[in-house]
């Protein structure tokens, strides 16, 4: 090709037709330009194709890491209802409509637990790291930030809900009711631990009697359950999101 170009300019010069050659020359150039852009757009495929190709493997890493979430929230969901199943019971007691029982010390013992979401963000990371955000379409792009904002609000929650706990409500069931630790309380964790004790058992009912008169401890409770409410929304919001996601990553 090039020796073909080469005759034809020379053949130019020889015959010092200045128009054709100038012509000639201002062809060559548009070539050799025509030539660098298609190399260029070439490469700028290559290029995207292999930012689509890692793109794919951080959103199949998120796809991973979003079906965790979806375990462990199903699971914390699963445990934040039975907390206000027994946090309502509890609470109707106080208010009278319910007779007071002995589950009233499982109650005060669950509703002590603290819960938290491990959210495992790598894929996410990962995908923005590289910039692989610009080949992810816009609506799955906006579906995936409003997912990790949510479980920024998520994780504070459960902050404020595991800070109530653990600066109010344990300390003061503790100090108040420590005798709700034994082998009359019907948790079967409790059980487990004093199955072994051959201490008499102890008579609670007036002692249960005063939990249900404590305003203080009604007040606790009350607060519990607000909480427990707000996360389980957030849970099944979380939940939801998710799947949506991965339903999109998948399709």
């Amino acid at each position: 090709m090039l020796k073909f170009f080469r005759t034809i300019r020379k053949k130019l010069i020889e015959q010092q037709n200045v128009r054709k050659y100038l012509l000639y020359a201002i062809g060559e150039i548009l070539l050799v330009v025509i030539g660098i852009l298609i190399a260029l757009q070439v490469n700028n495929w290559n290029e995207e194709r292999k930012n689509r190709d890692l793109a794919d493997k951080h959103l199949e890493t998120i796809r991973l890491n979003l079906e965790d979430d979806i375990a462990q929230a199903e699971n914390l969901l699963l445990e934040t209802e039975t907390a206000i199943e027994y946090a309502n019971i509890f609470f109707e007691q106080f208010k009278t409509l319910r007779a007071i029982d002995n589950n009233v010390q499982m109650y005060l013992l669950y509703l002590m637990f603290e819960r938290e979401i491990e959210v495992n963000n790598t894929g996410m990371n990962a995908l923005l790291s590289t910039n692989g955000m610009s080949s992810v379409n816009e609506q799955l792009q906006s579906k995936l930030l409003e997912y990790y904002r949510h479980i920024g609000q998520l994780k504070r929650r459960e902050e404020n809900a595991n800070t109530e706990i653990k600066t109010m409500f344990e300390p003061y069931v503790k100090a108040n009711y420590y005798w709700i630790f034994n082998k009359t309380n019907p948790w079967h964790r409790q059980i487990e631990y004093y199955k072994d004790d051959p201490r008499p058992l102890e008579d609670i009912d007036q002692k249960l009697e005063s939990i249900i008169n404590d305003k203080q401890m009604e007040m606790l409770v009350v607060g519990r359950i607000y909480q427990a409410r707000v996360l389980a929304d957030f849970y099944s919001m979380s939940i939801e999101l998710a799947e949506d996601i991965i339903s999109d990553i998948e399709n």
